[in-house]
């Protein structure tokens, strides 16, 4: 198979035409700025620096006396550039220039950091088919993990929940999904209880009440997983294929690492992924996508096998 370069104007054009094709609803989710999880170094010579809208270059050797910072949505988001498409040429497999290898690697991440489906019955995820269950999920482990202040804690008789406020949960699952979540839905969830069961309830939420999505509060977990998008196949319905490598960090050397080490690993070329001796390969993936005039992705499908991590 031929490695090819698509212009970014060409590219995005044939792409357009179908790029809301895959719409659990039929609706168009929000075109905002997707991507919000960030990366480290592959070179221990070179130096990290980033800004809130962009991933940054390779880094040095992480710090030893500085935690990354773990509510870091608003940094962590990067916008698509009119340069962020993919650079084309004449055949099907996609290779990425700079900027949109750190955008469809940012974008990835968002689901394999949290091991979205990773442990799932079906092995994979399908909007057209998604338990609201599913997409909930989703969000509330993408604001845990990168904007924890956009989660309350609550207390109810006996128990304690994090709650996110339905307006949120839509906007999150419609900023990276071709799913748009609607509060019917969510009225049909059970609501919350007061009291621990014996034996405990097998699960930690959803739960609805009061406008509110609630879940089990839990601690204490980290998440240093990546994706590294390895190149990106065009379809003629105008979606596109991200074919991509899931690593963790080393969890070590995660724990000494500044924000902007962590960040500087999503700009990381499939090369410099794989040479680098901080990251854990963990598996393989492939996730179908819709791109918004924007250039901005929507996950439709996602699929990822863990079994054959080195």
């Amino acid at each position: 198979m031929k490695n090819c370069r698509l212009p970014a104007l060409v590219l995005s054009a044939c792409l357009v035409l179908g790029s809301f094709a895959g719409c659990n609803t039929g609706k168009e989710p929000q075109d905002s700025s997707a991507g919000s999880s960030e990366a480290v170094t592959t070179d221990t010579s070179a130096t990290a620096s980033s800004s809130d809208t962009e991933k940054t270059s390779e880094t040095n050797e992480p710090s030893k006396d500085t935690e990354p910072s773990k509510d870091t949505e608003a940094s962590k988001d990067t916008e698509p550039s009119k340069d962020t498409e993919p650079t084309n040429v004449e055949t099907d497999k996609i290779i990425f220039d700079a900027d949109s290898q750190t955008y469809a690697n940012t974008f990835m991440t968002n689901f394999v950091e949290q091991w979205f489906f990773f442990d799932s019955a079906k092995g994979k995820f399908d909007v057209k088919d998604a338990k609201v269950e599913d997409v909930l999920n989703f969000a509330f482990m993408h604001l845990k993990i990168n904007s924890y202040k956009d989660l309350k804690g609550e207390t109810k008789g006996e128990c304690s929940f994090a709650t996110m406020t339905f307006d949120k949960a839509r906007d999150v699952i419609g900023k990276y999904m071709m799913y748009v979540l609607t509060e019917e839905a969510c009225q049909g969830l059970p609501v919350p209880p007061d009291k621990y069961e014996d034996p405990h309830t097998p699960y930690f939420g959803p739960w609805y009440e009061d406008g509110k999505i609630w879940f089990e509060t839990g601690d204490g977990e980290s998440y240093t997983n990546i994706a590294i998008v390895d190149y990106a196949k065009a379809h003629e319905d105008g979606n596109m294929s991200l074919i991509f490598t899931v690593y963790a960090i080393d969890f070590d050397v995660f724990n000494n690492l500044t924000e902007d080490q962590i960040k500087a690993y999503y700009k990381l070329s499939p090369e410099k992924a794989a040479a680098d001796k901080t990251l854990i390969k963990r598996g393989v993936g492939i996730a179908n996508v819709s791109v918004g005039q924007s250039g901005k992705y929507f996950l439709n499908s996602y699929e990822v096998d863990v079994s054959i991590g080195d």
